[in-house]
């Protein structure tokens, strides 16, 4: 389905015989929609759910303490199901460093708004309440491995199918001529204004044109274009963690992150490129294959440094000269926040504070506390996770987008998908006996290295 390869299943996954029957038996369903919902589960379910519901998606700005409540009833559901039926696999418990990283980065802002703006006290608490209880719950339902494997295979198709959904648009614009196919106009609390759904289930909020054309900026499930295009790239490598191997898949993902216009979208993912194809480790190569591979990857360096800067329309030259508002923002408060670090870089700046925080360099008017423990959140548990800390594409998309480009506190989903990355990432360090045979059996993993090549 899809285009999906037939070995749809982590990287290095090891079964019996009668395993790889019944696999081959169900070929692609695996990847179905209806193979994962099943796999998923209500606590799964409830999970995908909440993502429309947190920020910074759709609806977050509004309902993020719905999505709360739907992530604590996932994890309910879940250990009320363990307790009938126990189940065995890796431990998750590093994973708790991320909540933690953020609720002392929390912690950290209600102490300087007690000073300085008491009157925020509350929102910080909210964000405390909220993202680390989110965070804790995700954790809880990750510990069943059927289910972190489902819940990576849905994100990666929910954005393959938005950014397929995309692509139909701009065919149907380009035959039946531009806004063919618009069904419904909608307000995002929070977005950047009201935003249009062209069939099938494209999400838009203006159109720009390129190359003499004019195409529908993607949106997707972001709360602005910015964010689609992180989770295009996120996804886009999160693939292969997820045993999927679909080049046509990768393509639709790649013009999905390209349908959003965003600049630190492709810059992030240019960057992170290639860093996986040709800077990260790989355990089996030899040291001259490694020199070799790390000698080209210079020069594929250099393309992207040039790409990210002169690409038509999306590079950074071309953001500058059309949307100077924008580039002038982030530029503005990113200053703001290096003067901080000058200045007063434990403290950060007073009152004007507030109104910073487009990316994490920006948020050191706060203090450097405060962003250093998010870098952390974000990084660290790659560190504690070992070897399995090599290939680590998504979360370096991620941080990259915060460190440059996207606000990074109270974006509950993107810790959220750090998780689930590093969650699905630990799939490669199951030990066989750790795995119990019964009602929730999964397949075991070998206890193999990394291989060379393989995210």
């Amino acid at each position: 389905m899809f285009g999906i390869s037939q070995s749809a299943r982590p990287p290095h996954l090891s079964a019996s015989s009668q395993d790889e029957e019944s696999l081959a038996a169900g070929g692609t369903s695996a990847l179905g929609i209806r193979g994962i919902i099943s796999a998923l589960g209500v606590p799964g379910c409830l999970l995908m759910f909440a993502i429309f519901l947190l920020r910074p998606n759709l609806f977050g700005q509004v309902l993020a303490p719905v999505g709360l409540v739907l992530a604590v009833a996932a994890a309910g559901i879940e250990l009320r199901r363990r307790r009938a039926k126990p189940v065995s696999g890796p431990s998750l418990r590093f994973l708790y460093v991320v909540p933690i990283c953020l609720g002392l980065a929390d912690a950290w802002r209600m102490a300087r708004y007690f000073v300085s703006a008491p009157e925020l006290i509350r929102t910080a608490a909210q964000d405390l309440a909220i993202t680390g209880g989110t965070l804790i719950a995700v954790i809880v339902v990750c510990g069943n491995v059927q289910i972190r494997l489902a819940l990576g295979r849905a994100f990666v198709l929910l954005i393959f199918l938005l950014s397929a959904s995309y692509v139909v648009t701009v065919l149907m614009w380009a035959i039946g001529g531009i806004g063919s196919g618009a069904y419904y106009v909608f307000s995002v609390p929070g977005g950047i204004g009201p935003q249009t759904v062209y069939f099938p289930v494209t999400i838009t909020s203006s159109s720009h044109s390129l190359f003499g054309a004019q195409l529908p900026r993607f949106c997707g499930i972001g709360r602005e274009p910015g964010w689609i295009g992180m989770y295009c790239a996120a996804a886009y490598f999160m693939a292969g963690l997820v045993g999927i191997r679909s080049k046509l898949l990768k393509a639709i993902l790649f013009a999905g992150m390209a349908g959003s216009l965003s600049t630190s979208g492709f810059v992030v993912f240019v960057v992170v490129f290639v860093y996986d194809a040709f800077f990260r480790a790989r355990p089996d190569a030899t040291g001259s294959s490694s020199l070799r591979r790390r000698a080209v990857g210079v020069a594929a360096l250099a393309v992207a440094i040039w790409a990210a800067i002169y690409a038509p329309f999306i590079g950074l030259s071309e953001k500058g000269a059309r949307d100077i508002s924008s580039v002038y923002d982030r530029q503005a408060q990113t200053e703001t926040g290096l003067q901080a670090l000058y200045e007063n870089p434990f403290w950060g700046l007073g009152p004007s504070a507030r109104f910073t925080g487009i990316n994490l360099v920006s948020e050191m008017s706060n203090g450097l506390v405060f962003p250093v423990l998010m870098a952390l959140a974000l990084l660290l548990p790659a560190l504690i996770q070992g070897r399995a800390r090599q290939g680590h594409a998504v979360v370096f998309v991620l941080f990259l987008t915060l460190l440059t480009a996207q606000p990074p506190w109270a974006s509950t989903w993107v810790y959220v998908l750090a998780v689930l990355s590093y969650a699905c990432r630990d799939l490669t360090r199951v030990q066989v006996d750790q795995v119990t045979a019964g009602p929730m059996w999964h397949r075991p993993v070998s206890t193999t290295s990394d291989r060379g090549g393989r995210e």
